[in-house]
C-alpha cells in the first residue's frame, strides 16, 4: 500500500518517455519558413508589388482601346433659320422665310465605333519617377518579406528553446521527485522502528507532494509553450514530440565584425533606407505638377447617324482623327505647394526614423553582446559549482542512509543540486537565445541557421 501511495503522488512524464524520435530546431525552422502565416502573407505582398512595378502602371506607355457608343432619341424639333439660311433659300428676295420649321415625333439613331490611343509626350518626368517609386516599392516588399522570415526564425528559435528549457526542467524535476520518493521511503521505514519523529515524517511527505505539484505545473507550462511553438510554425498540431536539448554553440565572431554587419546587413535598416528613397521620389513626382503636360491622341473610327426628319436623313463618317492636348498649370489653389512642403517634411521624418532605428538596434546589440559574454562566464562557473553540488549530495545521501544527518539536511543538499543543474541548463539556453539575437541583429541569421 505504501508503494502504491508513493506511485500515486509521483506523476511521471509518459508523453516523452515513450517517444522514439526527437524534433530538431532545424526541422522547426524549415517547417516555419513553409507554413508560417505571416511569411505567406508577406510573400503575397511581395508578389503584388512585383506585379505592379511596370511602366504601364507608371503611365509611361500609351493606352489603346475600342470606343463604341449607340444612342436613340425621340424628340419634337423646332428650327428657326437665321439670315444665312434665309438667303440660301430665297437669294436676292425680300420675301420672308417661315419663322420656324417644326417636326413632331422625330426618331434619331447615332452609332459610333472606333479604336483610339493616348500617349503622354511630356509630364514633367512624373511617369519616370512613378516607375522608380514602383520599383522601390518592389524592393521594399522584398525586404519586408526577408524581414518577416528573419523575425520568424528568431521567434521560432525563442519558442523552441523555451520548450527545451521546460523539457529539461521536467527531467530534472522528475529526478528530484524520485530522490524525494526515495527519501520518503527511508523515513517511512525508520518511522516504523521509531528512529524518526512525526515531524520528520510529515516534512518528507510534504517535500514529496511539493515536488509532485511542481512537476505538474512544469508539465502545464511545457504544453503551453509547445502549443505556442506550433502556432508560430503555422501548424495545427497537438502532439508533443521531444525536442533536442543540446544546441550547437560554435558562435565565433567579434564585436567589431558583428557591429559592422549590423549597419550593412540589417534588414530593418535597409527597409528604412528604401522608405527614404521612396519619399524622395514622391517629392519629385509632386514637382512634376509644376511643369506643362503634353498628350497626343488619335482615333480611327466609324460614325453613323440617321433621323426620320431633319436637315439630313443619314450621315456617315469613316477616318482618322488626332490631336495634341497641352495643359499648363497656372494656379492650383496652393495644393502643389503644400504637397511639396509635406514631402520635404516626410523626407526629414523618415531620415530621423532611420537614425532612431539604427540607434535602437545598436543599443539592443550592445546589451545582447554583454549578456552573451556574461552568460559564457557564468556557464563556466556554474559547471564547476555543479560538480561540487553533485559530490555534496552523494555524501549527504550516504550520511542520511547511515543516520548521520537529518532529512532536512538531505533536502537542502537535494535542492542545491537541483538548482545547480537547472542553472546550467538555463544558462545554456540563454546563450543560444543571445547568440540567435546577435545573428538576427547583424543580418546573419539566414547563414547560421
Amino acid at each position: 500500500m505504501k508503494r502504491l501511495f508513493i506511485l500515486g503522488i509521483m506523476i511521471f512524464w509518459c508523453d516523452l518517455s515513450f517517444a522514439q524520435q526527437s524534433f530538431s530546431l532545424n526541422e522547426a525552422l524549415d517547417a516555419a519558413l513553409l507554413n508560417n502565416y505571416d511569411i505567406q502573407i508577406s510573400e503575397i505582398d511581395a508578389e503584388k508589388a512585383a506585379n505592379s512595378a511596370t511602366r504601364g502602371n507608371a503611365g509611361q506607355l500609351p493606352t489603346l482601346g475600342i470606343i463604341s457608343s449607340m444612342h436613340w432619341a425621340y424628340n419634337d424639333i423646332e428650327l428657326r433659320p437665321g439670315s444665312f439660311f434665309q438667303n440660301l433659300i430665297n437669294p436676292g428676295s425680300g420675301a420672308q422665310s417661315p419663322s420656324s420649321i417644326s417636326y413632331d415625333g422625330v426618331y434619331s439613331t447615332q452609332l459610333q465605333v472606333g479604336i483610339g490611343t493616348e500617349f503622354v509626350i511630356f509630364d514633367g518626368m512624373k511617369g519616370h519617377y512613378r516607375y522608380k517609386m514602383l520599383k522601390t516599392g518592389q524592393d521594399m516588399a522584398g525586404l519586408n518579406y526577408r524581414a518577416r522570415m528573419e523575425q520568424t526564425i528568431l521567434n521560432v528559435t525563442q519558442r523552441y528553446v523555451k520548450v527545451a528549457s521546460f523539457q529539461k526542467a521536467l527531467e530534472l524535476k522528475e529526478a528530484a521527485l524520485q530522490q524525494s520518493a526515495d527519501r520518503f521511503t527511508i523515513v517511512d521505514n525508520r518511522k516504523e522502528f521509531g528512529q524518526v519523529n512525526e515531524q520528520q515524517y510529515l516534512q518528507a511527505l510534504a517535500d514529496l507532494k511539493t515536488d509532485s505539484t511542481d512537476f505538474k505545473e512544469l508539465q502545464l507550462s511545457y504544453r503551453t509553450a509547445y502549443r505556442d511553438l506550433h502556432l508560430e510554425i503555422g501548424w495545427d498540431k497537438s502532439d508533443y514530440i521531444p525536442v533536442e536539448e543540446e544546441f550547437s554553440l560554435n558562435f565565433e565572431a567579434n564585436y567589431q565584425e558583428l557591429s559592422e554587419s549590423l549597419v550593412k546587413n540589417n534588414t530593418l535598416l535597409a527597409v528604412r533606407e528604401q522608405k527614404i528613397k521612396q519619399v524622395e521620389l514622391e517629392e519629385k513626382v509632386i514637382k512634376g505638377n509644376l511643369y506643362p503636360t503634353l498628350k497626343a491622341n488619335a482615333q480611327y473610327g466609324y460614325a453613323y447617324q440617321t433621323a426620320t426628319d431633319g436637315q439630313f436623313e443619314t450621315q456617315e463618317q469613316l477616318g482618322v482623327t488626332g490631336g495634341l492636348t497641352l495643359r499648363i498649370p497656372i494656379f492650383s489653389g496652393g495644393r502643389t505647394k503644400s504637397a511639396l512642403q509635406n514631402a520635404k517634411a516626410s523626407i526629414k521624418q523618415d531620415r530621423l526614423l532611420a537614425d532612431q532605428t539604427k540607434h535602437q538596434l545598436q543599443v539592443t546589440f550592445d546589451n545582447t553582446w554583454e549578456q552573451y559574454q556574461f552568460h559564457k562566464q557564468q556557464l563556466s562557473v556554474q559547471r564547476s559549482n555543479l560538480k561540487t553540488y553533485e559530490r555534496n549530495y552523494e555524501r549527504a545521501k550516504d550520511s542520511f542512509k547511515m543516520g548521520l544527518i537529518t532529512g532536512v539536511e538531505l533536502r537542502s543538499a537535494q535542492l542545491s543540486l537541483y538548482n545547480a543543474r537547472l542553472k546550467v541548463s538555463e544558462t545554456l539556453y540563454k546563450l543560444k537565445l543571445t547568440e540567435t539575437t546577435l545573428l538576427y541583429l547583424s543580418g546573419k541569421i539566414f547563414f547560421e541557421n
